[in-house]
């Protein structure tokens, strides 16, 4: 099965986009470039060259009489202005050929043949011919016939500073094409962060009204492209609100409701359960049905309570300083937890937090009863101070939860795969959404992860902040 592929987040297309386009852009100007300057470098030498030549072939014409001597001949060739410097004139006498230098141009050696065949062919134009020679050297070949004296007039002018400056410019072009594109990146990153910016803003309220503030909305303000998906955005978290408040109420209305019946039957529960000892056997079962129920259904109510509060933000902390040991110890006495070892460093003995002492309560009593629903009962309590954040642990021996669960078990009525096995008969299914709540309103933040390799066990850990040394 193939992987789905993975697309370039959009961000990155644009920077690539701006760079990319800079880098061809500057590329395709700069070989526009080369090719022009090269074109015209050449063309001005070939003319030049020809100019030369010409002229130097009809003074040699004129100059060279009959019986002059090689030494002569060579000499008045080395008197001859090129057009470089470097420039080296060739003369072939019949069949003789003398060379200004030798060493430099020696002919024929030095002349290509098909350049040796057209100007013997007698153009009158002359010809030219650009090729290497033997030591790698670029070189301009010129050919004169010169037909008064069965003669043929080359003179050869170095390229090498042509190249030396085209290879000069390659590299400015290339460095030029190199500090584009990195400009092409740095604008691209500049923009983008400019025209990614409400995009990036629409994510940060969506993120908020995600967590809970409903309150978050998006400033419509000037840009008449964006103020449609401000004002829609806007409407859509407005309608949320609404809606998500309409909810909570009706939960709380409803749970409100059910508080009178609720203390009527549990009224009725109490006298049944003060005569419980006339009734018959089937009776006594049916009532200890009712009360077990009785409970269940009564903490349902609170909770439910509880949550609509978080719905519509009228949940505040009331935080008073007390001390972190003490308070574990009193909530699990109360608790009739007495047993559970509660494991701590001696140096925090003393140490303050500041909290909601009832919702910390809360908190540490869900997670126990957890426990004792799902697990057997907590093992021990975990505590562990990190400069100013407290981190509370509740470790079981259960049969843990499994990875799928433990991303959703602090979702409201999620019990995982083991309290559905169990049936509806144990929880609300509203504790471990109850302990996120309050822990989140505290700043802090609650986690679950297998305690044993092999999946067993449960370490619950919430992390608050608010530690007083």
């Amino acid at each position: 099965m193939k992987s789905p592929k993975r697309s370039l987040r959009i961000r990155t297309r644009l920077i690539l986009t701006f760079g990319l386009s800079a880098l061809l852009i500057t590329s395709g100007i700069s070989i526009l470039t080369y090719f022009l300057v090269r074109g015209n470098l050449i063309e001005n030498r070939d003319q030049s060259a020809l100019s030369v030549a010409s002229v130097n072939a009809r003074q040699a014409e004129r100059r060279i009489f009959e019986g002059a001597t090689d030494k002569a001949v060579r000499d008045f060739l080395s008197n001859l202005r090129g057009v470089r410097a470097e420039s080296t004139a060739v003369l072939r006498l019949e069949t003789d050929w003398i060379s200004a230098d030798p060493v430099v141009f020696a002919a024929p050696d030095s002349i290509d043949t098909k350049l040796l065949e057209i100007v013997n062919s007698s153009p009158v134009d002359g010809a030219k011919m650009k090729y290497r020679m033997g030591n790698d050297t670029p070189v301009l070949v010129v050919g004169f016939p010169l037909a008064t004296r069965n003669a043929l007039y080359f003179e050869a002018t170095p390229l090498d500073d042509i190249e030396d400056t085209l290879n000069s410019l390659a590299n400015i072009l290339m460095l030029v094409s190199g500090g584009v594109f990195v400009f092409g990146i740095a604008l691209g990153m500049w923009s983008t962060r400019r025209v990614l910016f409400p995009v990036e803003e629409v994510g940060q309220t969506a993120r908020a009204i995600a967590v809970g503030d409903l309150s978050a909305r998006l400033d419509v303000g000037n840009d008449p492209d964006l103020e449609m998906l401000a004002s829609t955005f806007n409407q859509m978290a407005n309608t949320l609100e609404k809606r998500i408040q309409a909810d909570a109420k009706f939960a709380s209305n409803v749970s409100h409701e059910l508080r009178s019946p609720l203390t009527t039957i549990m009224a009725s529960i109490d006298v049944l359960n003060s005569n419980a000892d006339s009734l018959d056997e089937s009776s006594k079962l049916a009532l200890d049905l009712l009360n077990a129920d009785l409970e269940r259904f009564k903490q349902l109510v609170e909770d439910l309570l509880e949550i609509s509060r978080y719905d519509v933000g009228v949940n505040a902390l009331t935080l008073e300083r007390f001390l972190i040991v003490e308070f574990l110890e009193r909530v699990t006495e109360q608790r009739g937890d007495e047993g559970i070892n509660i494991d701590f460093p001696f140096e925090i003995n003393d140490v303050l937090i500041e909290a909601d002492k009832r919702r910390l309560a809360r908190v540490l009593s869900n997670l126990l009863d957890n426990a004792d629903h799902y697990a057997g009962g907590a093992t021990r309590i975990e505590v562990q101070v990190n400069e100013d954040t407290l981190m509370l642990s509740v470790i079981d021996d259960g049969p843990g939860i499994s990875r799928e669960d433990q991303s959703s078990i602090f979702e409201r009525f999620a019990r995982g795969t083991e309290g559905s096995r169990r049936g509806s008969s144990t929880g609300t299914g509203l504790g471990l959404s109850l302990v996120a709540e309050h822990v989140k309103l505290h700043g802090g933040s609650v986690e679950v992860w297998s305690a044993n390799s092999d999946g067993s066990g449960s370490i619950f850990t919430i992390t608050l902040p608010g530690v007083i040394r």
